[in-house]
């Protein structure tokens, strides 16, 4: 994950952006998802969530530069995309890391949704049904399809993200809060019992965002890592 960098670009606060090879896999699959619309939608698809994520990853890297960790890259791959960083944190940094990614898809969200009149602009013709005349009106058109999608895209990567399992977002902040009120090692085992619970429940999980936001989830939480994580407690 990460190791088979595709090409690197330059990015803000000179941290390299690589593009993993596994991204190929993804744009493949998004073709195959949108054979029946056409290869326009397909690449519409697959570069809005390449956008969402690498979006999503930079502002962890933003938390990070704030705070003056530094940051060895950001990586994107076919199974989402992570921010590497160097050195010690505190929990309160630890935190404000793992929820600006999320912070960052609720605002693209709200300002896609906000912006979502502003696309409404195709005129649908006055028309016949079932004998009776239908009124011109104004309905939706490419433009909104595209942004509602995108809107919808960036709250499911939110939320998604917040699911507390390792290594998403939501776990790392549940383990991060844990440790404020117990002791490590029970903190980590209570954060394990979370995850392999969850791990468990995670096939209902994706059909449940299946037939809610129409997306796909590749990632499946390792039940091995959050079991050892709960019978040690050792992170």
């Amino acid at each position: 994950m990460g190791d088979t960098p595709l090409f690197t670009l330059p990015g803000p606060w000179r941290i390299p952006i690589q593009f993993d090879v596994s991204l190929i896999v993804l744009a493949i699959l998004f073709g195959v998802l949108y054979l029946d619309r056409g290869i326009g939608a397909a690449t519409l698809a697959f570069g809005m969530i390449v956008v969402a994520i690498l979006l999503h990853e930079l502002g962890h890297a933003a938390a990070c530069v704030v705070q003056g960790v530094p940051v060895t890259r950001v990586v994107l791959f076919g199974g989402g995309g992570f921010c590497e960083f160097t050195g010690s944190v505190t929990p309160k940094q630890e935190e404000f890391i793992a929820i600006a990614g999320p912070l960052v898809n609720l605002t693209l969200w709200a300002l896609a949704t906000l912006a979502l009149p502003l696309t409404v602009t195709e005129i649908i013709r006055e028309t016949i049904v079932n004998g009776y005349p239908i009124a011109p009106f104004i309905g939706p058109g490419p433009a909104y399809e595209a942004l509602f999608m995108f809107a919808r895209l960036n709250l499911f990567l939110a939320l998604f993200n917040l699911i507390p399992v390792l290594p998403l977002d939501g776990g790392r902040l549940l383990n991060s809060w844990l440790h404020r009120f117990m002791r490590g090692i029970t903190a980590n085992k209570v954060s394990g019992a979370v995850g392999v619970g969850l791990a468990i429940l995670w096939i209902p999980l994706l059909f449940a965002a299946y037939f809610t936001f129409g997306f796909v989830l590749l990632y499946f939480p390792s039940i091995t890592l959050h079991w050892r994580l709960f019978r040690s407690g050792a992170a």
